[in-house]
């Protein structure tokens, strides 16, 4: 059950959260909560959710519960990631591997179980929404290229031997990342404090089964020149493959 908690005065920037959520007194104590903490929320039902509604609101987060019966929230998460570009947090009764590993696969930025806490969730919240500025830095670079891997920050695409390659949000920017540091093994920590803005836990697979996502598109779309590795108990670097 959530407690409404005293808005926070510090609070300074406004952000804008689509809630999509079916149960109803669910939806509003979330509603209620996270406004008094300072967030502007707009609520849809997931049995009537259009994708219409992402771009009307334009949000600069959404939450979606998947854990309801009778519909694919699955589904809904890849729906809303083919149009929308920005974080996605699901809700979810399911603690199981394999549905937490489809949701980040279909395009996901958190996974929570639930019941969760109010004061939880709205930390979690912030610090996806913390990525934003990380975002706009990596698109400040006019290209990045290294082998026959082509980033254009400021154009948010990417290309492999010139063809395009559809990345989710989070996919480009972690490309951008180790691209900005290839040649150096980019630590799992790192990796959480800049792009999710949080500490890794060391069991947590989010940003491993990204990194697997991305290296399968980019192999699928012919990269040989470039190579993504696993530095084993240690995180992930790029390098460039001599001919």
């Amino acid at each position: 059950m959530f407690n409404v908690a005293q808005h926070n005065p510090k609070a300074k920037k406004i952000s804008t959260i689509l809630l999509i959520e079916d149960d109803r007194m669910v939806s509003t104590l979330i509603k209620s909560y996270l406004e008094k903490s300072g967030f502007v929320v707009h609520q849809a039902l997931r049995k009537d959710f259009e994708l219409e509604t992402v771009s009307k609101h334009q949000p600069d987060l959404v939450i979606l519960d998947i854990g309801l019966p009778g519909i694919d929230g699955l589904q809904v998460c890849q729906q809303v990631r083919e149009v929308y570009d920005g974080p996605i947090t699901i809700l979810s009764g399911c603690d199981q591997d394999k549905e937490q590993i489809t949701a980040f696969q279909l395009g996901a930025d958190d996974y929570i179980v639930k019941p969760v806490a109010p004061g939880v969730l709205k930390v979690r919240i912030e610090a996806l929404l913390r990525r934003q500025p990380l975002q706009d830095n990596l698109r400040s670079p006019s290209i990045f290229r290294v082998g026959d891997i082509t980033l254009f920050p400021q154009a948010n695409k990417c290309e492999v031997k010139e063809k395009r390659v559809s990345l989710s949000s989070f996919e480009f920017q972690l490309l951008a990342l180790l691209l900005r540091n290839a040649g150096r093994v980019m630590t799992r920590d790192a990796i959480y404090n800049l792009l999710l803005g949080r500490e890794y836990n060391g069991t947590e697979r989010t940003v491993d089964v990204r990194i697997s996502k991305l290296r399968d598109k980019l192999m699928t779309e012919g990269m040989v020149k470039t190579k993504i590795e696993t530095v084993w108990g240690k995180g992930y670097i790029l390098n460039e493959i001599a001919a």
